[in-house]
């Protein structure tokens, strides 16, 4: 039962961590052709509770985890140098490993606490390096981010595509769901699933479908005023909060224009059960309202900002429908299935990642469907898989897997060649939603 009085627990600044057990992950399918690479273990790696396998083991895990690499594995390596001058490639290369890429590196800590950490990046193909990189005085409390920095240099070298392992996740977790007063929490961890920070805690009032705004500094997400639905936004470097809607009924769905200046949401506006969709402008509050009938929900902006997608039942089932924003033209675009729903753009507009059923009663699993043919293609191989949220590359899905005693968080690659689970230690997850690129 929700209760009229918040009970909050913010965060301010330096978010606040989480004691979490590492999050285990593991691989079902992978890419064809995957690039060999050898990832050897840096010299003087630091080991501890925020690295428990140290610098090495963040960047094989984000390069593994992309499915875009076959790692070496220790036993096979001839050697295990950490910087380009010990580097025997005559070595390497009779050793026929059938790597094509090696990564040394070396950690040295400073007199003032700070580490210095070097990394090489080598071809071994072309018998020369492609980085030779020095960072200099970075605290201790940073090796985790600058390894998933390292990660996408190193990722973006080899497939020319930019590296995403610096992006972040949100999501909810309910700690004692069961309970007479859960307590959920607004969290955000790496995009691997480590390093979870709790931005926002509240006992009793549930807080639903945070989503990133696009310069990466808050979230907007919905939650509940004395009983009635709200759409608030925080702010993740101090942890301030601000009302978005507050209409009569449900306010609910926010979805960020690409320019940051407008938010889509679905209201009720107290018109009963069923919700519309607006388009509110954040600097003046004002609201345009776009549809006019039957139950229209979870809007999406297209990246061009030029239209939405969204779903209704004004067919009588849930299904995919496209608005025009300038002629405010309605178009259908999922016709198979049961049940589709949930849409969002890839950021390259080709595709919408949904949630799909297909047989009435049947498995919900994540689908991309082409705007274009009205094609759907299934990506996850679960029982209810719900809440899909694309990478800022586009390559990759993170959703909430419910096929276990709790939701949990997992990921699947666009082509459906590469299926993660990242399985919380605490509570059951919900919504996850993924960055955009962080500067």
């Amino acid at each position: 039962m929700l209760k009229n009085i918040f009970k909050v627990i913010l965060c301010i600044t330096a978010l606040c961590s989480v004691a979490y057990a590492d999050l285990t992950i593991s691989i079902t399918q992978g890419v064809d052709k995957p690039y060999p690479i050898a990832i050897v273990p840096f010299g003087n790696d630091i080991e501890n509770a925020n690295l428990p396998n140290g610098m090495t083991g963040v960047i094989a895990n984000d390069l593994m985890n992309s499915g875009r690499f076959n790692l070496l594995g220790l036993d096979k390596m001839p050697a295990q140098p950490h910087q380009l001058a010990q580097f025997n490639w005559q070595a390497w290369t009779n050793a026929n490993t059938g790597i094509e890429y090696a990564v040394l590196g070396n950690v040295t800590q400073n007199a003032n606490g700070s580490y210095q950490v070097s990394f090489d990046l080598l071809s071994l193909l072309g018998s020369r390096p492609l980085i030779d990189q020095k960072f200099n005085n970075i605290p201790a409390n940073q090796l985790r981010a600058l390894a998933h920095h390292i990660s996408d240099m190193i990722y973006q070298t080899i497939t020319g595509n930019r590296g995403y392992f610096s992006t972040r996740l949100a999501y909810v977790e309910v700690i004692n769901s069961d309970a007479p007063s859960p307590t959920y929490r607004l969290v955000v961890s790496d995009e691997d699933g480590f390093n979870p920070q709790v931005l926002l805690s509240q006992l009793d009032i549930p807080i639903a479908t945070p989503q990133w705004s696009p310069d990466g500094t808050k979230l907007a997400y919905v939650s509940y005023i004395n009983n009635r639905m709200a759409i608030y936004t925080i702010t993740l470097s101090n942890g301030s909060r601000k009302i978005i809607a507050n209409f009569p009924g449900m306010n609910s769905a926010p979805s960020w224009s690409p320019d940051g200046k407008s938010m889509a949401m679905a209201l009720s506006k107290g018109d009963g059960a069923n919700s519309d969709i607006y388009i509110m402008n954040l600097s003046t509050h004002k609201l345009i309202r776009y549809t006019n009938f039957a139950n229209n929900t979870s809007p999406c902006f297209s990246p061009d900002g030029q239209s939405l997608v969204f779903n209704s039942d004004r067919g009588g089932s849930p299904q995919i429908y496209q608005l025009d924003l300038s002629s405010k033209q309605v178009t259908r675009l999922s016709f198979s299935g049961a049940q589709n729903f949930a849409p969002v753009y890839t950021p390259d507009g080709q595709n919408i990642v949904i949630m799909n059923q297909a047989q009435a009663n049947g498995p919900i699993r994540i689908a991309t469907l082409n705007p274009v043919t009205n094609k759907i293609s299934i990506i996850t191989h679960g029982q209810l898989d719900k809440s899909p949220s694309v990478s800022p590359e586009g390559s990759m899905v993170i959703y909430a897997n419910y096929d276990g005693p709790k939701g949990i968080l997992a990921e699947a690659s666009i082509d459906a060649k590469v299926q993660l689970k990242l399985p919380a230690t605490e509570g059951t997850v919900q919504s996850p939603a993924w960055s955009p690129f962080l500067n």
